[in-house]
Protein backbone atom coordinates (compact mmCIF):
# COMPACT_ATOMS: atom_id res chain seq x y z
CA UNK A 1 0.00 0.00 0.00
CA UNK A 2 2.86 2.37 0.79
CA UNK A 3 4.38 1.88 -2.65
CA UNK A 4 1.02 2.43 -4.30
CA UNK A 5 0.58 5.64 -2.31
CA UNK A 6 3.97 6.96 -3.39
CA UNK A 7 3.28 6.07 -7.00
CA UNK A 8 -0.07 7.84 -6.77
CA UNK A 9 1.71 10.90 -5.34
CA UNK A 10 4.07 10.94 -8.32
CA UNK A 11 1.31 10.44 -10.86
CA UNK A 12 -0.72 13.20 -9.23
CA UNK A 13 2.26 15.53 -9.45
CA UNK A 14 2.84 14.67 -13.11
CA UNK A 15 -0.83 15.33 -13.87
CA UNK A 16 -0.89 18.77 -12.27
CA UNK A 17 2.46 19.73 -13.84
CA UNK A 18 0.98 18.95 -17.28
CA UNK A 19 -2.17 20.98 -16.57
CA UNK A 20 -0.11 23.86 -15.20
CA UNK A 21 2.16 23.78 -18.24
CA UNK A 22 -0.88 24.20 -20.50
CA UNK A 23 -2.02 27.31 -18.62
CA UNK A 24 1.55 28.62 -18.58
CA UNK A 25 1.69 28.19 -22.36
CA UNK A 26 -1.55 30.18 -22.79
CA UNK A 27 -0.08 32.99 -20.69
CA UNK A 28 3.21 33.05 -22.57
CA UNK A 29 1.44 33.08 -25.94
CA UNK A 30 -0.58 36.13 -24.85
CA UNK A 31 0.93 37.88 -21.79
CA UNK A 32 -2.10 40.17 -21.51
CA UNK A 33 -4.32 37.12 -21.03
CA UNK A 34 -1.94 35.87 -18.35
CA UNK A 35 -2.09 39.26 -16.62
CA UNK A 36 -5.90 39.29 -16.57
CA UNK A 37 -6.14 35.68 -15.39
CA UNK A 38 -3.59 36.17 -12.58
CA UNK A 39 -5.28 39.41 -11.50
CA UNK A 40 -8.46 37.44 -10.88
CA UNK A 41 -6.74 34.45 -9.32
CA UNK A 42 -4.66 36.56 -6.92
CA UNK A 43 -7.86 37.94 -5.38
CA UNK A 44 -9.53 34.53 -5.18
CA UNK A 45 -6.42 32.81 -3.78
CA UNK A 46 -5.79 35.52 -1.18
CA UNK A 47 -9.32 35.25 0.17
CA UNK A 48 -9.21 31.45 0.18
CA UNK A 49 -5.84 31.43 1.96
CA UNK A 50 -7.05 33.73 4.74
CA UNK A 51 -10.29 31.74 5.07
CA UNK A 52 -8.28 28.54 5.52
CA UNK A 53 -7.04 30.03 8.79
CA UNK A 54 -10.61 30.21 10.09
CA UNK A 55 -11.18 33.93 9.40
CA UNK A 56 -14.44 35.09 7.85
CA UNK A 57 -13.70 36.89 4.60
CA UNK A 58 -14.95 36.86 1.00
CA UNK A 59 -13.99 38.63 -2.21
CA UNK A 60 -16.97 40.96 -1.71
CA UNK A 61 -15.51 42.11 1.62
CA UNK A 62 -12.43 43.61 -0.08
CA UNK A 63 -13.99 46.22 -2.33
CA UNK A 64 -15.50 48.38 0.45
CA UNK A 65 -12.08 48.56 2.12
CA UNK A 66 -10.61 49.93 -1.12
CA UNK A 67 -13.53 52.14 -2.17
CA UNK A 68 -13.90 53.86 1.18
CA UNK A 69 -17.35 52.56 2.04
CA UNK A 70 -18.51 50.75 5.13
CA UNK A 71 -16.30 47.72 5.63
CA UNK A 72 -17.86 44.28 5.91
CA UNK A 73 -16.64 41.16 7.62
CA UNK A 74 -13.55 40.77 9.77
CA UNK A 75 -11.38 43.90 9.26
CA UNK A 76 -8.17 42.06 10.17
CA UNK A 77 -8.98 39.33 7.64
CA UNK A 78 -9.74 41.94 4.97
CA UNK A 79 -6.43 43.72 5.51
CA UNK A 80 -4.55 40.43 5.52
CA UNK A 81 -6.18 39.43 2.23
CA UNK A 82 -5.33 42.76 0.59
CA UNK A 83 -1.71 42.43 1.70
CA UNK A 84 -1.63 38.93 0.29
CA UNK A 85 -3.05 40.09 -3.07
CA UNK A 86 -0.16 42.54 -3.39
CA UNK A 87 2.34 39.87 -2.41
CA UNK A 88 1.01 37.40 -4.97
CA UNK A 89 0.97 39.93 -7.80
CA UNK A 90 4.58 41.04 -7.22
CA UNK A 91 6.31 38.34 -5.13
CA UNK A 92 9.90 39.09 -6.19
CA UNK A 93 12.31 36.27 -7.04
CA UNK A 94 12.83 33.94 -4.08
CA UNK A 95 15.21 31.72 -6.04
CA UNK A 96 17.59 34.58 -6.88
CA UNK A 97 17.31 36.30 -3.48
CA UNK A 98 15.55 34.07 -0.93
CA UNK A 99 16.02 36.28 2.13
CA UNK A 100 14.67 39.42 0.45
CA UNK A 101 11.66 37.64 -1.04
CA UNK A 102 10.77 35.85 2.19
CA UNK A 103 11.19 39.07 4.19
CA UNK A 104 8.81 40.87 1.84
CA UNK A 105 6.20 38.12 2.08
CA UNK A 106 6.44 38.15 5.87
CA UNK A 107 6.11 41.94 5.91
CA UNK A 108 3.06 42.04 3.62
CA UNK A 109 1.36 38.96 5.02
CA UNK A 110 2.89 37.59 8.20
CA UNK A 111 2.98 40.86 10.07
CA UNK A 112 -0.82 41.07 9.95
CA UNK A 113 -1.65 37.51 10.83
CA UNK A 114 -3.37 38.54 14.04
CA UNK A 115 -2.87 38.36 17.75
CA UNK A 116 -1.87 35.19 19.48
CA UNK A 117 0.48 33.93 16.74
CA UNK A 118 4.20 33.68 17.13
CA UNK A 119 6.46 36.12 15.34
CA UNK A 120 8.12 34.63 12.25
CA UNK A 121 11.73 33.59 12.49
CA UNK A 122 14.22 35.98 10.88
CA UNK A 123 13.69 35.77 7.14
CA UNK A 124 17.34 35.03 6.37
CA UNK A 125 17.39 32.00 8.68
CA UNK A 126 14.08 30.49 7.53
CA UNK A 127 14.89 31.21 3.89
CA UNK A 128 18.33 29.62 4.15
CA UNK A 129 16.87 26.42 5.58
CA UNK A 130 14.02 26.33 3.06
CA UNK A 131 16.04 26.94 -0.08
CA UNK A 132 18.80 24.52 0.90
CA UNK A 133 16.46 21.72 -0.21
CA UNK A 134 15.86 23.17 -3.69
CA UNK A 135 17.14 20.91 -6.48
CA UNK A 136 17.97 22.04 -10.02
CA UNK A 137 15.99 19.22 -11.66
CA UNK A 138 12.79 19.74 -9.67
CA UNK A 139 9.69 20.72 -11.68
CA UNK A 140 8.09 23.94 -10.38
CA UNK A 141 5.31 22.45 -8.23
CA UNK A 142 7.59 19.88 -6.57
CA UNK A 143 10.14 22.62 -5.84
CA UNK A 144 7.38 24.75 -4.33
CA UNK A 145 6.28 21.83 -2.15
CA UNK A 146 9.81 21.25 -0.87
CA UNK A 147 10.53 24.88 -0.03
CA UNK A 148 7.18 25.69 1.57
CA UNK A 149 7.27 22.52 3.68
CA UNK A 150 10.75 23.24 5.05
CA UNK A 151 9.97 26.92 5.57
CA UNK A 152 6.94 25.85 7.61
CA UNK A 153 9.17 23.81 9.92
CA UNK A 154 11.83 26.53 10.13
CA UNK A 155 9.24 29.16 11.08
CA UNK A 156 7.47 26.76 13.48
CA UNK A 157 4.26 27.03 11.41
CA UNK A 158 3.82 30.61 12.62
CA UNK A 159 2.23 31.81 9.38
CA UNK A 160 0.71 29.20 7.04
CA UNK A 161 -0.53 32.05 4.82
CA UNK A 162 3.11 33.00 4.18
CA UNK A 163 3.95 29.35 3.47
CA UNK A 164 1.32 29.25 0.71
CA UNK A 165 2.47 32.59 -0.71
CA UNK A 166 6.04 31.27 -0.77
CA UNK A 167 4.81 28.13 -2.57
CA UNK A 168 3.41 30.33 -5.35
CA UNK A 169 6.46 32.62 -5.46
CA UNK A 170 8.83 29.68 -5.89
CA UNK A 171 6.67 28.00 -8.50
CA UNK A 172 6.41 31.23 -10.50
CA UNK A 173 10.12 32.00 -10.26
CA UNK A 174 11.03 28.57 -11.64
CA UNK A 175 8.57 28.98 -14.51
CA UNK A 176 10.12 32.32 -15.41
CA UNK A 177 13.76 31.19 -15.36
CA UNK A 178 14.80 34.58 -16.79
CA UNK A 179 18.47 34.92 -17.80
CA UNK A 180 20.66 37.53 -16.17
CA UNK A 181 20.77 38.80 -12.57
CA UNK A 182 17.65 38.30 -10.48
CA UNK A 183 16.10 39.98 -7.52
CA UNK A 184 15.82 43.47 -9.02
CA UNK A 185 12.06 43.90 -9.09
CA UNK A 186 10.46 47.35 -9.04
CA UNK A 187 7.34 47.23 -6.89
CA UNK A 188 4.77 49.76 -8.02
CA UNK A 189 2.28 51.30 -5.62
CA UNK A 190 -1.26 50.37 -6.61
CA UNK A 191 -3.86 53.00 -5.63
CA UNK A 192 -6.46 50.23 -5.54
CA UNK A 193 -4.45 48.35 -2.87
CA UNK A 194 -3.77 45.33 -5.06
CA UNK A 195 -7.06 45.04 -6.93
CA UNK A 196 -5.57 46.80 -9.93
CA UNK A 197 -2.02 47.31 -11.19
CA UNK A 198 0.28 45.06 -13.09
CA UNK A 199 1.13 41.46 -12.31
CA UNK A 200 4.83 40.61 -12.17
CA UNK A 201 4.52 36.89 -11.54
CA UNK A 202 4.39 33.60 -13.44
CA UNK A 203 2.75 31.26 -10.93
CA UNK A 204 -0.02 28.94 -12.04
CA UNK A 205 -0.82 26.70 -9.04
CA UNK A 206 -3.05 28.15 -6.31
CA UNK A 207 -2.79 26.04 -3.14
CA UNK A 208 -5.55 27.59 -1.00
CA UNK A 209 -8.10 27.35 -3.80
CA UNK A 210 -7.02 23.76 -4.35
CA UNK A 211 -7.59 22.91 -0.69
CA UNK A 212 -11.02 24.58 -0.78
CA UNK A 213 -12.24 22.80 -3.93
CA UNK A 214 -15.31 20.74 -3.09
CA UNK A 215 -14.43 20.35 0.59
CA UNK A 216 -12.02 21.87 3.06
CA UNK A 217 -8.68 20.10 3.47
CA UNK A 218 -5.82 21.19 5.75
CA UNK A 219 -2.57 22.64 4.45
CA UNK A 220 0.18 20.12 5.21
CA UNK A 221 2.77 20.04 2.38
CA UNK A 222 5.23 17.99 4.41
CA UNK A 223 2.96 14.97 4.89
CA UNK A 224 1.99 12.36 2.31
CA UNK A 225 -1.72 12.88 3.01
CA UNK A 226 -1.34 16.66 2.78
CA UNK A 227 0.48 16.43 -0.55
CA UNK A 228 -2.11 14.03 -1.95
CA UNK A 229 -4.93 16.38 -0.95
CA UNK A 230 -3.14 19.37 -2.44
CA UNK A 231 -2.34 17.64 -5.72
CA UNK A 232 -5.89 16.32 -6.02
CA UNK A 233 -7.31 19.81 -5.47
CA UNK A 234 -4.83 21.38 -7.88
CA UNK A 235 -5.91 18.93 -10.55
CA UNK A 236 -9.52 20.04 -10.08
CA UNK A 237 -8.77 23.78 -10.02
CA UNK A 238 -6.30 23.80 -12.91
CA UNK A 239 -8.72 21.80 -15.04
CA UNK A 240 -11.34 24.50 -14.53
CA UNK A 241 -8.93 27.40 -15.01
CA UNK A 242 -7.94 26.29 -18.50
CA UNK A 243 -11.42 27.39 -19.53
CA UNK A 244 -11.21 30.63 -17.54
CA UNK A 245 -8.01 31.78 -19.21
CA UNK A 246 -9.77 31.08 -22.51
CA UNK A 247 -12.45 33.58 -21.43
CA UNK A 248 -9.72 36.15 -20.77
CA UNK A 249 -8.41 35.64 -24.30
CA UNK A 250 -11.91 36.14 -25.72
CA UNK A 251 -12.31 39.40 -23.75
CA UNK A 252 -8.97 40.59 -25.08
CA UNK A 253 -10.00 39.86 -28.65
CA UNK A 254 -13.11 42.00 -28.25
CA UNK A 255 -11.24 44.74 -26.36
CA UNK A 256 -8.58 44.99 -29.06
CA UNK A 257 -11.22 45.20 -31.77
CA UNK A 258 -13.42 47.84 -30.08
CA UNK A 259 -11.45 50.80 -31.45
CA UNK A 260 -11.32 49.58 -35.03
CA UNK A 261 -13.24 51.58 -37.63
CA UNK A 262 -13.69 54.63 -35.41
CA UNK A 263 -12.49 58.11 -36.27
CA UNK A 264 -8.82 58.85 -35.74
CA UNK A 265 -9.31 60.84 -32.55
CA UNK A 266 -11.21 58.10 -30.72
CA UNK A 267 -9.47 56.91 -27.55
CA UNK A 268 -11.72 53.91 -27.03
CA UNK A 269 -9.01 51.42 -27.92
CA UNK A 270 -6.58 53.14 -25.54
CA UNK A 271 -9.15 53.00 -22.75
CA UNK A 272 -9.72 49.29 -23.28
CA UNK A 273 -5.98 48.65 -23.28
CA UNK A 274 -5.63 50.52 -19.98
CA UNK A 275 -7.94 47.96 -18.36
CA UNK A 276 -5.78 45.16 -19.75
CA UNK A 277 -2.85 46.14 -17.52
CA UNK A 278 -4.98 47.56 -14.70
CA UNK A 279 -8.28 45.63 -14.68
CA UNK A 280 -9.91 47.71 -11.93
CA UNK A 281 -9.99 51.53 -12.29
CA UNK A 282 -11.85 54.72 -11.46
CA UNK A 283 -12.56 57.28 -14.17
CA UNK A 284 -9.91 59.52 -12.62
CA UNK A 285 -7.26 56.83 -12.79
CA UNK A 286 -8.20 56.06 -16.39
CA UNK A 287 -7.95 59.77 -17.26
CA UNK A 288 -4.42 59.87 -15.82
CA UNK A 289 -3.35 56.72 -17.63
CA UNK A 290 -4.41 57.74 -21.14
CA UNK A 291 -4.26 61.53 -20.88
CA UNK A 292 -7.90 62.57 -21.25
CA UNK A 293 -10.21 64.69 -19.14
CA UNK A 294 -12.21 63.05 -16.33
CA UNK A 295 -15.40 63.64 -18.31
CA UNK A 296 -13.81 62.09 -21.40
CA UNK A 297 -12.74 59.07 -19.34
CA UNK A 298 -16.29 58.62 -18.04
CA UNK A 299 -17.68 58.74 -21.59
CA UNK A 300 -15.18 56.11 -22.73
CA UNK A 301 -16.05 53.89 -19.78
CA UNK A 302 -19.75 54.20 -20.61
CA UNK A 303 -19.02 53.00 -24.15
CA UNK A 304 -17.03 50.04 -22.86
CA UNK A 305 -19.85 49.16 -20.47
CA UNK A 306 -22.33 49.26 -23.38
CA UNK A 307 -20.06 46.86 -25.29
CA UNK A 308 -20.05 44.45 -22.35
CA UNK A 309 -16.33 44.94 -21.74
CA UNK A 310 -16.62 46.58 -18.30
CA UNK A 311 -18.88 46.43 -15.24
CA UNK A 312 -19.42 49.03 -12.54
CA UNK A 313 -18.75 47.26 -9.25
CA UNK A 314 -19.36 49.87 -6.53
CA UNK A 315 -23.07 50.36 -7.31
CA UNK A 316 -23.20 54.02 -6.30
CA UNK A 317 -23.28 57.44 -7.95
CA UNK A 318 -19.95 58.83 -6.73
CA UNK A 319 -16.42 57.45 -6.43
CA UNK A 320 -17.35 54.61 -8.74
CA UNK A 321 -15.02 51.80 -9.79
CA UNK A 322 -15.21 49.72 -12.97
CA UNK A 323 -13.65 46.36 -13.67
CA UNK A 324 -13.28 43.77 -16.40
CA UNK A 325 -16.10 41.18 -16.12
CA UNK A 326 -13.99 38.33 -14.74
CA UNK A 327 -12.66 40.31 -11.80
CA UNK A 328 -16.08 41.89 -11.27
CA UNK A 329 -17.54 38.41 -10.83
CA UNK A 330 -14.87 37.61 -8.25
CA UNK A 331 -15.45 40.78 -6.24
CA UNK A 332 -19.19 40.21 -6.20
CA UNK A 333 -18.93 36.53 -5.28
CA UNK A 334 -19.75 35.16 -1.85
CA UNK A 335 -18.13 31.72 -1.73
CA UNK A 336 -18.81 29.18 0.97
CA UNK A 337 -16.41 29.74 3.84
CA UNK A 338 -14.58 26.71 5.21
CA UNK A 339 -15.04 25.97 8.88
CA UNK A 340 -12.33 26.39 11.43
CA UNK A 341 -10.09 23.37 11.73
CA UNK A 342 -7.07 22.86 13.90
CA UNK A 343 -3.81 23.37 11.97
CA UNK A 344 -1.73 20.39 11.01
CA UNK A 345 1.03 19.51 13.42
CA UNK A 346 4.53 20.60 12.33
CA UNK A 347 6.59 17.93 10.58
CA UNK A 348 10.10 17.36 11.88
CA UNK A 349 13.05 17.53 9.49
CA UNK A 350 13.65 13.77 9.44
CA UNK A 351 10.01 13.12 8.50
CA UNK A 352 10.21 15.73 5.76
CA UNK A 353 13.35 14.13 4.39
CA UNK A 354 11.74 10.70 4.29
CA UNK A 355 8.56 12.04 2.70
CA UNK A 356 10.33 13.77 -0.16
CA UNK A 357 12.78 10.90 -0.62
CA UNK A 358 9.79 8.62 -1.18
CA UNK A 359 8.36 11.08 -3.70
CA UNK A 360 11.72 11.34 -5.48
CA UNK A 361 11.89 7.57 -5.76
CA UNK A 362 8.39 7.42 -7.20
CA UNK A 363 9.19 10.17 -9.68
CA UNK A 364 12.33 8.31 -10.68
CA UNK A 365 10.27 5.22 -11.46
CA UNK A 366 7.82 7.35 -13.44
CA UNK A 367 10.68 8.92 -15.41
CA UNK A 368 12.07 5.46 -16.16
CA UNK A 369 8.71 4.31 -17.46
CA UNK A 370 8.47 7.40 -19.65
CA UNK A 371 12.03 6.98 -20.90
CA UNK A 372 12.94 10.42 -19.58
CA UNK A 373 16.41 11.03 -18.04
CA UNK A 374 16.46 12.65 -14.62
CA UNK A 375 19.41 14.80 -13.64
CA UNK A 376 21.28 13.91 -10.50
Amino acid sequence: MAKAGRSGDALGLLRVEVLAARIEAFGRADPDAGNLWRSEMAVAEAVASVALEGRRVSEADLLPRVAGGAGRGDPVAGELALGLVRALKTPGDPVADPAAAVARLERLVGGRAGAGQAEPHPASRAAAEAFAVLRPDDPPILAALRVSAVYGVASERAHPVVERALFMAVEGALRRRAPGPGGAVAFEEDPMRGLSGRVDADWVATPALALSAGRYRPWSPGSAAGRADLLDGLGTVLGMEIGRIGRARDWLRRARACGEGRHGRSRLGDAAQAFVSAPCLTSGLLAERIGVTPRGATNLIDELVDLGLLREITRRRTARIWSVPGLAERLAARPRRPGRTAPAAPQDRAALGRAFADLDAALGRADALLGRPRRS
